[in-house]
């Protein structure tokens, strides 16, 4: 499929970083496979995103809100902006390079055994039995390249019972206990309301690939990496498996899930609470308050201009606090609704009280001045979307920063390079390709 962009110049992949020199073949789709790879770019690997050879990955076109129209619908015009403006594909593979491939004929699959001879690794998170159907087994991989890393990233992992079976954030959010433990005192599992475990997965997965390149680097012997992110998930209920292991109390008793309040240490006030003033769109802004000590309730009970608060029995001691958290967090409830979040979480802050305004996307990109000051949304430049803030890399290294240096890739924007450059074909060997339907 055309597009109309000014061509790359591949200088610019030729990147300066801790992983300059990496390459990493990408097979990844959806959202926790591309994150991991990703990853990698910010520090200078050179990722080559492959997608199906007459299609496009399900998150190019807009099945998610437009950059540019903040509408959904698909518009299949070859050279449409829209196969460009999905805010996921942006995100996931920013910094990455992209050519197409029809895997499903022997000469695509013979082009991928060429190109895993060029790569550090490859990485895919598809159901366990599609790379062995292509011929593509841990075993056949090794052959080609022994220093090769292979990971898969799969919900249940590539073995055991489990190991075909289906499944995305809300899956492993479900197996992993993640779910049970959402939601509201007295009232049924609430879910996350979106796939965080994708998110935390591709972390997880990134993780990992940089832990075996440093193996490989060691030994020089290759490695496969199987990553199951229900497996991962559970990281995140550490405590609740704790909870069972150590005292024998499941997940969901008396009092628990306990939405806002805390569990650990047990403390009042901890809670969230509206403010003045809604969005754009209408949704209460909110702001996050706790003290974990006496002196930070006192604290809490100067700002709010009733230190007499402090000196009531019901509210004097911690113990005393949690017996009436419904009427203190009313009371701090009634202060909050007549003031701005952000007023708010400066005053608190400034007399030592734990305090955050309860931020959108929006506050995070456009007005939080700490991510501005960090740089933490840096703008790449786009020919079809033009100035484009992009999410950076949170870890900030002293020697080694990591770095947004490019966008994310047009459709099979880098044919030319990877099947010309790389593999050595010349223009009518990747013309012909073209139109045979291979690339």
């Amino acid at each position: 499929m055309a597009n109309t962009a000014t061509p790359v110049d591949n200088a610019a992949h030729k990147k300066k970083g801790v992983l300059s020199g990496i390459r990493v073949l990408d097979f990844t789709w959806k959202t926790v496979g591309p994150w991991a790879p990703r990853l990698l770019t910010h520090y200078g690997a050179e990722v080559i995103h492959v997608e199906r050879a007459g299609g496009f990955d399900d998150h190019r076109y807009a099945a998610h809100a437009s950059i540019t129209t903040d509408k959904t619908e698909p518009d299949h015009v070859q050279g449409s902006k829209k196969w460009y403006t999905d805010p996921y594909f942006n995100t996931l593979h920013h910094g990455k390079l992209a050519i197409s491939l029809n895997t499903r004929s022997p000469e695509g699959i013979k082009i991928v055994e060429k190109l895993i001879t060029k790569c550090d690794a490859i990485i895919e998170n598809f159901s366990a039995e599609v790379f062995p159907n292509w011929g593509l087994t841990w075993e056949r991989i090794q052959q080609l390249n022994p220093k090769i890393i292979y990971m898969s990233s799969s919900g249940f992992g590539h073995t055991g019972e489990w190991k075909g079976f289906r499944s995305f954030g809300p899956t492993a959010a479900a197996q992993s206990g993640l779910t049970l433990a959402s939601g509201l005192p007295g009232q049924p599992p609430a879910g996350w309301g979106y796939s965080y475990l994708d998110v935390m997965g591709g972390w997880m997965g990134g993780l990992s690939l940089m832990q075996a390149l440093l193996q490989v680097k060691k030994t020089g012997k290759g490695m496969y990496v199987d990553y199951s992110v229900t497996e991962g998930a559970m990281t995140m209920v550490g405590t609740f498996l704790l909870d069972y292991q150590v005292n024998g109390r499941g997940t969901r008793r008396p009092g628990f899930p306990p939405g806002n309040r805390a569990v650990w240490p047990l403390v009042a006030p901890h809670n969230t609470y509206r403010c003045s003033g809604n969005d754009r769109v209408g949704q209460y802004w909110w702001v996050f308050i706790a003290a974990e000590t006496q002196a930070q309730f006192e604290a809490l009970c100067g700002v709010m201009g009733q230190p007499d608060l402090a000196l009531d029995p019901k509210f004097a001691t911690n113990e005393a606090r949690l017996k009436n958290q419904d009427e203190l967090d009313a009371i701090i409830g009634r202060w909050t609704r007549a003031r701005r979040r952000y007023d708010i979480m400066r005053q608190c802050q400034a007399a030592g009280v734990i305090a955050a305004a309860i931020q959108s996307a929006e506050d995070r990109v456009e007005y939080d001045p700490q991510l501005q000051h960090r740089g933490t949304f840096p703008i790449v430049h786009h020919p079809d979307l033009g100035e484009v803030p992009y999410e950076g890399y949170p870890p900030k290294l002293s020697r080694t920063p990591a770095y947004v240096e490019g966008r994310a890739p047009l459709l099979a924007e880098h044919n030319n390079y990877v099947y010309g450059e790389l593999l050595g074909m010349s223009a009518s060997e990747i013309a012909d390709m073209k139109a045979r339907g291979i690339i």
